[in-house]
C-alpha cells in the first residue's frame, strides 16, 4: 500500500478522499518553490537598492546548486517518507541545513564566493526551515479539520470531546468557549504574584522605573553614549524582551506542573501556555501604557503616524510568543531539560537582539542574521515606530509576519500531535 493510500481517510459516499499528508511530488514542488523564494529573500535582506542589482545575477547563477542540494538532502534524510508524530520535523530541518552546507562547500571548491554572499546562505537556511516546517504544519492542521468534518454523523449520541479538539480551528474556537477558564487562569496568576503585597501591581511599575534610573546613569554618565534619548531606545526593547522571556520561561511548566488538573478535567491543553502568555502580556501592556507616554514626554518625542502600527506589531509578537510557549510547554513534557536549556537560550538570544545596541551599529554583513533572531523583528519595529518615527520597511514586515504565523502554526501542531500523550507522561 502506498504512502498516499495509507494516509487517506474513508470519506462519505460521493466525497473525495482526504489526504492527511501531501504526496512526495507535491511536497517536492512546494519545497522547490519555497527554496527559490527563501534564497532570493535572503539576498533581499542582505543587500538593498543598487547593491542588490549588483549581486542578484550571482544569486540566480548559484541558485540551482543551493535549491538542488537542499532538495537532494531532504530526499537523503527521507524527509518525504511517512514518519510518526513529528519525526519528520527534525528530518526536514536537518535536510535543509545539510543541503545548504553542501551547497556552500561545493561553491567554495568550484567557483569560490566572489560576488556571492556567505551570510545569505545562513539566512536562507533559517527562512527555508521556518517555511518548510510551517507549510507542512498548516497542511496537517487543515487535513485534520477536513477529517473531523468528514467523520461527523447526524444523530450521533456520543461525542468524543478529544476529537473535537483535534483541529486548529476547533482549538481557536474553544478559547472563546473556555474563556472563563482562561480568564480565571490569568487572574489566578496575577493574584498569586501580588498576594500579601501592600502595593500590588505598583511593584511591577517599580522595576521599569529602577531600570530607567540605572540605565540613565550607566549609559549617559558612565559609558557616555552619544545617541540622544538612548535610554528611551533601550527601554522599548527591554520591556518587549521581558514580556517574551518571562512567557517563554514560565511556559515550560504550564503542562508539567498541572498534571492533576489535566487528569481530572478535560479542556484544550493549549489554554495553559496561552494563559501564561496573556498573564505576562497584561503586565507588559499596563507597563507600556504608563511608561511609554511618560518617556515620550520626558525625551520630547513628538507623535507620528507610524506609531499607529504599534498594535499591529504587538499582535504579531503576541501570536509569535503564543506559538513559542505552546511548543516549549509540549516539549517539556517529554524532555524536562528544556527548563534549563531555555535559560541558556534566552541569554544568547538577548545579545543577538538589538536591545543594548542599535541595528545600524552592527556590521552590514551581520545585520540580516541579527534581524532574523527570533524577537528582533518585533523589537526593531517598536524602535522604528517610536524612536526613529519611521515606517517599517517591507523586509521587517516579511520577517515579523513569517515568524508570527509560522511559529503559531508549529506550536499548535505540536500541542495537537502530542495532546493524547501528555497525561501518561506526567
Amino acid at each position: 500500500m502506498s504512502v498516499v493510500a495509507r494516509d487517506r481517510l474513508d470519506s462519505p459516499i460521493g466525497a473525495a478522499p482526504l489526504p492527511l499528508r501531501p504526496t512526495r511530488l507535491i511536497s517536492g514542488v512546494i519545497d522547490g518553490l519555497l527554496a527559490v523564494a527563501a534564497y532570493l529573500t535572503a539576498y533581499w535582506l542582505r543587500f538593498e537598492g543598487d547593491r542588490l542589482d549588483i549581486f542578484l545575477p550571482n544569486a540566480w547563477a548559484t541558485m540551482p546548486w543551493v535549491v538542488g542540494l537542499q532538495l537532494a538532502a531532504l530526499v537523503a534524510v527521507r524527509a518525504y517518507a511517512k514518519w510518526p508524530r513529528v519525526s519528520w520535523l527534525v528530518r526536514v530541518v536537518t535536510g535543509i541545513v545539510l543541503g545548504t552546507a553542501a551547497a556552500g562547500a561545493v561553491l567554495a571548491t568550484t567557483r569560490g564566493f566572489e560576488g556571492v554572499s556567505r551570510m545569505a546562505f545562513v539566512s536562507d537556511a533559517i527562512l527555508m526551515s521556518v517555511g518548510a516546517v510551517g507549510w507542512r504544519g498548516a497542511w496537517v492542521l487543515r487535513a485534520r479539520a477536513r477529517r473531523s468534518a468528514a467523520m461527523e454523523r447526524p444523530g450521533d449520541e456520543l461525542v468524543d470531546r478529544a476529537e473535537e479538539m483535534a483541529t486548529l480551528g476547533a482549538v481557536v474556537g474553544s478559547l472563546y468557549q473556555y474563556r472563563e477558564l482562561l480568564k480565571n487562569l490569568v487572574i489566578k496568576d496575577l493574584k498569586l504574584k501580588y498576594r500579601g503585597s501592600a502595593f500590588g501591581f505598583l511593584w511591577s511599575m517599580l522595576n521599569p522605573l529602577l531600570m530607567i534610573a540605572v540605565y540613565t546613569v550607566a549609559f549617559t554618565y558612565i559609558l557616555r553614549v552619544s545617541t540622544k534619548g538612548f535610554v528611551f531606545y533601550l527601554m522599548l526593547g527591554q520591556l518587549s524582551w521581558s514580556f517574551f522571556a518571562a512567557s517563554a520561561s514560565m511556559s515550560t511548566g504550564t503542562i508539567v506542573d498541572n498534571g492533576g488538573l489535566l487528569k481530572s478535567v478535560f479542556f484544550p491543553r493549549a489554554i495553559l501556555p496561552i494563559g501564561t502568555v496573556l498573564f505576562n502580556f497584561a503586565q507588559y501592556l499596563l507597563t507600556v501604557l504608563v511608561f511609554l507616554p511618560l518617556m515620550m514626554i520626558w525625551y520630547r518625542v513628538p507623535p507620528s503616524g507610524s506609531m499607529l502600527l504599534f498594535p499591529v506589531f504587538l499582535g504579531l509578537q503576541v501570536l509569535f510568543t503564543i506559538g513559542v510557549s505552546m511548543l516549549l510547554a509540549a516539549v517539556t513534557v517529554f524532555l524536562r531539560d528544556v527548563r534549563h536549556l531555555i535559560e541558556v537560550a534566552l541569554a544568547v538570544l538577548f545579545w543577538t537582539t538589538p536591545i543594548v545596541y542599535e541595528l545600524r551599529q552592527v556590521p552590514e554583513g551581520l545585520r540580516p542574521l541579527i534581524l532574523l533572531s527570533p524577537v528582533s523583528p518585533f523589537i526593531v519595529a517598536y524602535q522604528k515606530l517610536f524612536f526613529y518615527r519611521e515606517w517599517p520597511e517591507p523586509t521587517l514586515w516579511l520577517v515579523a509576519v513569517t515568524y508570527a504565523l509560522g511559529m503559531f502554526v508549529i506550536g499548535a501542531m505540536i500541542v495537537l500531535a502530542f495532546d493524547d500523550r501528555f497525561t501518561e507522561n506526567l
